[in-house]
């Protein structure tokens, strides 16, 4: 018995437990694809504000969503005939010299749902990562902080992206790429009939 529990012990870790992420197939646990109705009555069931009169046709305006732990200041929920194929919440620290912070924890949270991301930091000169003028950087539009779920995504997979903008906003984004793919389409026909 001591033998096959020592057997057992060492192949353990050579059993391959492989970790699942979750799939990206909506927010909030809202499906891509549901109509505005469904939108608003799930998200005003968990607490959020409709703001009617900030809203548009295909765009509606949401304050106050609870999102895990944290409160989006504003998200936005974009729709194709009806369906929704974006939601951007946007998030703000208490204190805009914590941006990088809380975006890095909103950041690791979402690797535990969806796994490694893809990070991207980028400066334009004078600036530079680690000077100490990070937050002025990204005020003035030089400097880039960008993750994007999942890591190894092609081009018609759903997504997760966050990024802080440089109104000191961190926006995380949820997209359908088919969905988003048809919005596109739909813009460029329009675009073409008013040229």
């Amino acid at each position: 018995m001591k033998k096959f529990i020592l057997i057992s012990l060492f192949l353990l870790p050579f059993l391959g437990f492989s970790q699942t992420h979750k799939a990206i197939t909506g927010f909030l646990n809202i499906p891509f694809g549901s109509s505005k109705a469904t939108v608003i009555n799930a998200i005003k069931a968990k607490g959020g504000i409709f703001e009617a009169k900030e809203s548009k046709e295909n765009v509606l305006d949401f304050s106050d969503v609870p999102l895990g732990l944290r409160k989006s200041v504003l998200l936005i929920v974009k729709f194709v005939d009806d369906k929704a194929f974006e939601a951007d919440f946007f998030f703000s620290p208490d204190l805009e010299a914590h941006i990088i912070d809380y975006y890095d924890s909103i950041n690791k949270d979402l690797t535990l749902i969806y796994g490694e991301g893809n990070s991207f930091k980028n400066f334009k000169e004078p600036y530079t990562d680690g000077d100490g003028y990070e937050i002025s950087a990204i005020k003035l539009g030089n400097a880039d902080y960008s993750t994007y779920w999942p890591k190894d995504a092609k081009d018609d997979a759903n997504s997760v992206g966050t990024n802080i903008t440089n109104t000191m906003f961190i926006r995380l984004r949820y997209q359908d790429a088919k969905l988003v793919d048809i919005a596109i389409a739909k813009q460029n026909e329009k675009n073409k009939s008013e040229m």
